[in-house]
């Protein structure tokens, strides 16, 4: 349980700095901003899987919704969390 809290933490904070660097790189392709999360969020294992998981997601909504604010973008994010440590729980 405690791992799971784990997960969905770096998952926060991936996501976050995904739209931060999306909002400062408005042309700036998924892998690029992936780097820089990955770097910034010092997360291992699962933890690491669900962080590119949820800074991929906030990219796309991003880009399919640019109008939207990032606080309704990592709320969708979060929403989804169970799913995605469901699914690296499975891996």
């Amino acid at each position: 349980m405690a791992q799971d809290k784990d997960v969905k933490l770096a998952m926060m904070i991936a996501a976050g700095k995904a739209l931060e660097l999306k909002t400062k790189k408005p042309y700036a392709d998924t892998e690029e901003i992936l780097k820089i999360v990955m770097k910034d969020v010092k997360a291992h294992g699962n933890a690491k899987i669900g962080a590119i998981a949820a800074a991929t997601r906030a990219i796309k909504y991003k880009e399919q919704s640019p109008g939207a604010k990032d606080k309704e973008i990592m709320q969708r994010v979060m929403n989804e969390s169970a799913e995605i440590v469901d699914l690296i729980g499975q891996r």
